[in-house]
């Protein structure tokens, strides 16, 4: 008799029932485990929200429960101005990237452009290089007195001022584009595509088809990467710091970062009560965004019916593909020009010849300077010990969250992706009180590089959990069962077999969180101090000092580091994948 694959009812009736200490020592580790993941990401949270309604900072004594720093907060015609920029900012990079996005992901994932799979990657750039870099990119080309601003408004006669909250949305649009992409391409991988063949049986064109079928079969998704984008444009803080500050345009963000920096009270209350105005918002959105695609089926795509074959584009396939090479090129690949070119140089303006104002002080500013020198070390040191640590912890998390029957499993799913939408600038503020409220260990945290390194972590717990998600499940849950049959506990199941098919996800995580917490400073703003600098965040000190030359050497030493971390992992990845498995 041939062995056939284990039943479900069968695999039940044969499982021998793990020893009674290892069920209590997997139970204790997954409440473990859920304890340390909701620590981290609820208990920063409550001493923000005490503090926006105390009197006084949480370091001072005598202090008494107020709404005063609301009252201050609403009466500030500034903030007023800044939450209208905010909004107009947000609906514009929305409506771009979405729009943007899903034009790109359909022409990739639906039709027969040529090159598609190449500019699909090209896309994906602007999530993987420093935004700072690709800010100050955007303002050599298109900034007052840039490459290509008096082409635009020259020479094509269009009305363009990146210096207002709509010029501002345009380049933020492009930098969210990807999000859109990412969402709508999954969407479109998991959707049936036999409505799409059977129009084009009938002799429907392949615009008909993805007007009427396509687009309309989109729309969840749609809705879904609106959301987000809109939650993450909530948080902008590098475009208004520099860009906005020259024209006198703030955002949310740095209204209140500008307020604490200026005030003549210090750690104003209304600088908390703004943190948590703005985290209620971001909430609301979450959590409406997760009413909409349903918390179980966000990661996991259905089978394809049928596969399609690319929709023929016919006389539009070259026109198709040159608009959207020529959108990255303007977009993404000219900035990063325009930031390396910057580098490289005493003064970039278009008036001078920068061949004759070529210069390595920039960089050597970058490496020598005690605050600019120190910065990269603690950004490289924290990028690779809180990837290490965040994949870890993000690993066991999600099996305990899928792959186990502890009681609150399903709260940590919510849990994992909630930070996505605290914005950086509330996570480093809720930081900064929580290291002066937990006393210990906060006072030994607040003076040192791990303080910064918990903030980062929690920023990519939902990196990590969007990585490990899909991954985890696509590995049969068979396979788990399998281990309940000999008799082993859930860890023991977990470390011998899930985790060691995880392998791939575990690589891309750790590649993914490294660039992303290299690139990170929000997070940190309200938390770096002499010893503790981080990129990120001491390039933002050094642009509004009028410093750009060694800010944009720094952006080219973050974005090769950047691409040499790419390039390890893609191989690790790739060498993973074709290791044999036993």
């Amino acid at each position: 008799m041939s062995a056939g694959p284990i039943s479900s009812v069968g695999a039940q009736r044969s499982v021998l029932p793990a020893p009674r200490g290892a069920r209590w020592r997997g139970t204790g580790l997954q409440g473990a485990v859920w304890l340390v993941t909701a620590g981290l990401i609820i208990l920063p949270l409550l001493p923000l929200v005490y503090a926006s309604v105390r009197s006084r900072p949480l370091y001072e004594a005598g202090g008494t429960l107020t709404l005063q720093g609301y009252r201050d907060l609403l009466s500030d015609p500034a903030f007023w101005r800044a939450a209208r920029n905010t909004l107009e900012f947000a609906v514009t990079v929305t409506t771009i990237s979405v729009v943007w996005g899903a034009a790109l992901a359909v022409l990739i994932e639906r039709t027969d452009l040529p090159a598609r799979r190449l500019l699909g990657h090209l896309a994906l750039l602007p999530i993987l290089l420093p935004p700072l870099g690709l800010i100050m990119g955007w303002t050599t080309l298109y900034g007052d007195g840039g490459y290509l601003t008096g082409t635009i408004t020259g020479t094509l006669h269009l009305p363009w001022d990146l210096g207002t909250p709509w010029g501002m949305g345009v380049m933020g649009g492009a930098v969210a584009m990807p999000v859109a992409l990412i969402t709508l391409r999954s969407a479109l991988r998991g959707g049936d595509a036999s409505l799409e063949d059977a129009a084009r049986s009938a002799g429907a064109s392949a615009p008909l088809i993805l007007r009427r079928i396509t687009i309309p079969m989109l729309r969840p998704a749609l809705a879904n990467a609106a959301l987000l984008i809109f939650t993450i444009s909530l948080e902008q803080l590098g475009i208004p710091i520099f860009l906005g500050a020259e024209h006198d345009i703030n955002f949310f963000a740095s209204y209140l970062y500008d307020t604490w920096s200026n005030s003549e009270t210090p750690d104003p209350a209304s600088v908390s009560a703004g943190a948590v105005l703005l985290l209620l918002t971001a909430t609301v959105l979450i959590m409406l965004r997760q009413r909409l695609v349903g918390a179980g089926t966000r990661f996991i795509a259905e089978a394809r019916v049928s596969a399609s074959q690319p929709l023929p584009l016919g006389r539009w396939r070259l026109p198709a593909a040159a608009v959207a090479t020529a959108l990255l090129l303007v977009t993404v690949i000219g900035p990063v020009g325009g930031v390396i070119l910057a580098s490289f140089v005493t003064l970039l303006t278009p008036l001078l010849s920068p061949f004759s104002m070529l210069t390595l002080d920039n960089f050597h500013t970058a490496v020598s300077d005690p605050a600019l020198k120190t910065s990269i070390r603690n950004s490289v040191v924290l990028g690779a010990a809180g990837a290490v640590t965040t994949t870890g912890l993000i690993a066991v998390a999600t099996l305990v969250a899928h792959r186990s029957q502890f009681a609150l499993r399903h709260s940590l799913r919510f849990l994992m992706l909630y930070p996505r939408s605290i914005p950086g600038i509330i996570v480093s503020l809720a930081f900064f009180w929580s290291y002066l409220f937990f006393v210990p260990p906060g006072d030994w945290l607040r003076n040192n590089l791990v303080g910064e390194g918990v903030a980062l972590v929690v920023r990519g717990i939902p990196l990590a959990y969007m990585i490990m998600a899909p991954s985890l499940a696509r590995i049969a849950e068979e396979l788990d069962g399998a281990g309940r049959v000999v008799g082993a506990s859930w860890w023991t199941t977990s470390r011998r077999i899930v985790l060691p098919l995880l392998r791939p996800a575990i690589f891309g995580s750790l590649t993914i969180l490294f660039v992303a917490m290299l690139n990170d400073y929000e997070a940190a703003i309200f938390l770096a101090k002499p010893g503790t600098e981080l990129m990120g965040v001491e390039m933002v000190r050094q642009y509004m000092q009028g410093t750009e030359g060694p800010v944009a050497a720094m952006a080219v030493i973050q974005l090769g580091i950047t691409a040499i971390v790419l390039g390890i992992g893609a191989l690790l990845i790739r060498l993973n994948r074709g290791a044999p498995r036993a």
